[in-house]
This record gives C-alpha cells, sequence and structure tokens, in this order.
C-alpha cells in the first residue's frame, strides 16, 4: 500500500473517533496514531517542499508551514500540568489527521507526485469530480 493510501485511510479513521463515542480509540491506540501521523506528515511535507515553485498556490504554502511548525512535536508538554488523557491525545491526533488531509490536498494540486509516494502525476480521482 502506497503512502498516500496509508496516510488517507488513517486520517480518515482517526477524524472518525468521537471522544465520547462507541469507537472511540484506547490510550495506546491514539498514541501510536499520532506517531504514524507524524511520520506520514514528514514524508509528505517533504514530497509538497520538493514540488514547491515561486507559483504554487497560497494554501499550500501555508499548510507547508503549518507542517514544519507542528510535526514532530513531543506528544507531552514540558510544562506541567499536562495531563495525558485519551482525549487530549485523541484531539493531538485529530489535528494532525487534519495537517495529513491538508498536505495531501497540496500534493493533488501539485505539479507532479514523486514516484516514490505511489500517486499518478496524470489525473487525480478528486480533478475528475465536478462540483456544484
Amino acid at each position: 500500500m502506497s503512502l498516500r493510501k496509508k496516510a488517507r485511510t488513517l486520517a480518515e479513521e482517526v477524524l472518525a473517533w468521537a471522544p465520547d463515542g462507541e469507537d472511540r480509540p484506547s490510550l495506546d491506540r491514539a498514541v501510536t496514531a499520532v506517531h504514524q501521523l507524524n511520520a506520514y506528515g514528514e514524508r509528505l511535507r517533504d514530497a509538497v517542499q520538493a514540488g514547491v515553485r515561486p507559483d504554487s498556490p497560497d494554501r499550500t504554502l501555508a499548510v507547508l508551514g503549518e507542517a514544519r511548525r507542528r510535526l514532530g512535536q513531543p506528544l507531552t508538554s514540558p510544562v506541567p500540568p499536562f495531563v495525558f488523557t485519551t482525549d487530549a491525545v485523541v484531539r493531538r491526533a485529530q489535528n494532525l489527521a487534519r495537517l495529513v488531509a491538508g498536505l495531501l490536498s497540496a500534493l493533488d494540486v501539485g505539479p507532479s507526485t514523486p514516484p516514490d509516494l505511489g500517486g499518478n502525476t496524470h489525473q487525480h480521482p478528486l480533478r475528475e469530480r465536478t462540483f456544484r
């Protein structure tokens, strides 16, 4: 499975979590998702950065800047009191999932997709849709 597909699948799963719902993950699952989303996000950020041109859309540049600031941050805060709860980790995972989705969108509108991400440099399904 390509990095894009893995990242998109995980982001969709995490965004579907409801903190108080029956599909709420365990703390271990939420922590694992944070680490996976960070790893995917860093690779996606590098791919977006590689395709940035002077005429890149402002949204791409904004997502890239946000990725530089937020990816790779430790899960826990060095400043007490930080409560390491499942809800806090789920929120962090969902924020990272939204960032990963933004990076995937930036790749979708970019000039091409690096082959190691498993993308198609010709047509992307999102480009074929008609929105009304």
